[in-house]
């Protein structure tokens, strides 16, 4: 093989790996530091994905503004429409509070709190 395509695998790996360990090491902290609290919906957008080779695609972007001690944070988190109603009764919309978790040691983490479990 191609001394450039093993150096580009191996260069995937690292990559694939470095964005693993950030998730998990985003997701331990709202285990172990989580704080709920109420942020404010400021735009929710979709985008659909439709192509004739797998099935349809339907995502929900949800930007939301929360504080955190005097300080203002902004986050867009994606959230796909079969999950809709772990996450919301109703659709909400611009204005509208949500409850989300967010880390207390590293405030610019979190995510959109889920209103039930995956059954």
């Amino acid at each position: 093989m191609n001394k450039k395509f093993l150096g580009l695998i191996a260069v995937l790996f690292i990559a694939v790996g470095v964005l693993a360990f950030n998730t998990y090491h985003k997701k331990e902290g709202l285990i172990k530091n989580g704080t709920s609290t109420t942020a404010v919906i400021e735009k929710i957008s979709t985008n659909k994905i439709d192509n004739e080779f797998s099935p349809t695609v339907e995502n929900i972007h949800i930007k939301y503004k929360y504080t955190v001690k005097s300080k203002e944070f902004t986050k867009t988190q994606e959230i796909s429409r079969h999950e809709h109603d772990l996450y919301f009764a109703k659709t909400g919309k611009t204005g509208d509070s949500i409850k989300i978790l967010y880390d207390s040691e590293k405030p610019t983490n979190s995510i959109i709190e889920k209103i039930k479990q995956h059954k």
